[in-house]
């Protein structure tokens, strides 16, 4: 065996023994931990469509659907933004993974693509109101409530909660400044407890935005939640589409116009209109 593949196994097996160490003692994370187990290992089963792509980039979603729209002024208004999740990863290097400092792999967080989409779209629609699944460290939350600072107007209602034993709730949303929080509502708990929740707390969303666990069962869950619940000409987002059929049997079965977005790495950046183009 490689070195580099016994580093990969004992890293592995050192998560596994924290995940059963540290959750004895924690029943609510153990059942967690069972659920989302369960859900995964059928997996394979969801998987038989193959996608192709409606877009080879964000850039030609944005002139084809927003034609009359310029959209380097926002490229220019992201470039702070990206230097600020540089310095951010950068004092992650060398924190171990996992521990309470670091949470979360860097390559979990959103990809520079997607965020990039969520700012951009933000700014042309200028929405009342956002809901999220999936925070971690906040990336998409960041670029999302930077967009809405400069609309100077929206909220941003996100959902994440505690599913390791090594995170804490001080890292949710670590990369978020505080002169941006005045716009942000973090929601701790499961998307299965949280979200019929706020949405019947909040009223005019334009637009819901999947980015927890990506399992069929919940993915179908919020889709399903976020259709019966978003205004007529709302959207959803969903990162990571392409690891099973979720995204593509809800969108038919509802007869939602539907698009696929090549992002970095074809991670496929899905997206379900209602009325809106």
């Amino acid at each position: 065996m490689k070195k580099s593949d016994e580093s990969t196994l004992a890293n592995k097996l050192s998560v596994i023994f924290q995940i059963l160490t540290r959750s004895i003692f924690r029943p609510k994370l153990m059942r967690n931990l069972i659920e989302e187990r369960n859900q995964t290992k059928d997996e394979n089963k969801w998987k038989k469509h193959l996608y192709k792509y409606d877009f080879d980039s964000i850039e030609e979603f944005f002139l084809k659907k927003f034609p009359d729209v310029n959209i380097t002024e926002y490229e220019r208004e992201i470039i702070q933004l990206e230097k600020q999740v540089d310095v951010f990863f950068e004092g992650l290097k060398d924190k171990k993974y996992p521990s309470p400092d670091k949470p979360y792999p860097i390559d979990y967080s959103i990809n520079p693509n997607t965020r990039r989409f969520l700012y951009i779209l933000c700014r042309i629609l200028k929405p009342k109101n956002i809901i999220e699944t999936g925070v971690a460290y906040g990336l998409s939350s960041l670029y999302i409530l930077k967009a809405l600072d400069t609309n100077n107007s929206g909220m941003l209602y996100s959902i994440d909660s505690v599913f390791r034993p090594w995170q804490n709730e001080n890292m949710i949303g670590k990369i978020i400044p505080d002169n941006l929080k005045n716009k942000w509502k973090l929601n701790l708990g499961k998307s299965s407890e949280k979200l019929y929740e706020i949405f019947n707390q909040i009223n005019d969303i334009d637009i819901f935005i999947h980015d927890s666990l990506h399992t069929y069962k919940n993915m179908i869950f919020e889709f399903e939640c976020a259709e019966k619940n978003l205004k007529n000409n709302g959207i959803i987002i969903s990162d990571d589409v392409l690891g099973n059929d979720a995204f593509y049997n809800f969108s038919n079965e509802k007869k939602l116009k539907s698009y696929l977005i090549n992002v970095k790495n074809d991670s496929g950046l899905g997206i379900i209109t209602k009325n809106l183009f």
